[in-house]
């Protein structure tokens, strides 16, 4: 069962897509994630025929089972800002079409921030805009994140997620990304086995397990409810490691990705160790 598990943390395309895949292995991935371009830079060169087929060659080599992508954090489809929200739509265009050419099945995306124009109005804005960039893609579905809440973002609910799908008519192209840190300083309580079942089944009812496409396992350096978006490596923040023992023995997640983002990458492969000897 331990082989079968799809873990892994978020690794760089620095040196090549390839190399990314290189990286997983040596780190001890079976899943990871990856930018497609600088996540610093709305736009980026097209990739070339040779790194496409390079990357589809060293992941069809290796033992790296899953690859998520994670657009750039630039994106804000509900922004109030019109020049923010049309260069966010083309930038997601272009991310898209990124995963679709290195066949990345899953875009996890952070919904968006409201800029003081209401969550209501930001919803209906991020759904449209969705919408309308759904019905050129097929083959890469958008995972959207289940945020912190901190300053205006919204997805800090799973009903705002529930939502945004909702109101799109291309619903069935999007999916959620539960990250571990968000909901548990968004105010879902994940501190005991009973909380922690409570917000799954809460995940279940209201988003649905099959819309599950991702997991981002990350402790948090605030305090439950904080409303603060703060990664802290596993066992170094205020969420117990009996949590994440729990997300690892959980039927529900056995064949979801679950990916590493806390802040010192040196420590990935411990961690990846250590939520491995997790599971029972």
């Amino acid at each position: 069962m331990k082989k079968n598990i799809l873990l892994g943390a978020h690794v760089s395309i620095s040196k090549g897509f390839d190399k990314a895949i290189e990286e997983g292995e040596k780190i001890g991935c079976t899943a990871i994630q990856i930018f497609t371009k600088s996540n610093r830079s709305w736009f980026a060169k097209k990739i070339s025929d040779e790194e496409i087929e390079n990357f589809k060659e060293s992941l069809k080599n290796s033992q790296i089972k899953s690859v998520v992508a994670h657009a750039s954090y630039l994106i804000n489809l509900g922004s109030s800002k019109k020049e923010i929200e049309k260069k966010s739509i083309k930038s997601l265009e272009t991310e898209l079409e990124r995963c679709e050419k290195l066949g990345i099945p899953i875009l996890v995306l952070h919904p968006g921030a409201h800029l003081n124009q209401g969550e209501e109005k930001c919803i209906k804005q991020i759904a449209k805009n969705l919408d309308s960039i759904l019905k050129k893609y097929s083959k890469t579905k958008i995972a959207l994140e289940t945020t912190a809440g901190q300053g205006t973002n919204v997805g800090y609910k799973f009903e705002q997620i529930k939502k945004i799908r909702s109101l799109c008519k291309q619903k069935n192209k999007i999916g959620a990304c539960i990250d571990t840190c968000h909901i548990f300083s968004a105010g879902y309580n994940i501190s005991t086995p009973e909380s922690y079942k409570k917000t799954i089944k809460n995940f279940i009812k209201i988003i649905g397990l099959r819309n599950l496409k991702a997991i981002h396992l990350n402790d948090s350096k605030t305090d439950f409810g904080s409303r603060k978006d703060r990664h802290a490596n596993i066992g170094k923040g205020k969420i117990p490691k009996k949590t994440f023992e729990l997300i690892m023995n959980d039927k529900h997640f056995s064949k979801i990705p679950k990916i590493l983002e806390t802040p010192i990458k040196s420590e990935y492969p411990k961690e990846i160790k250590l939520l491995r000897k997790m599971v029972k």
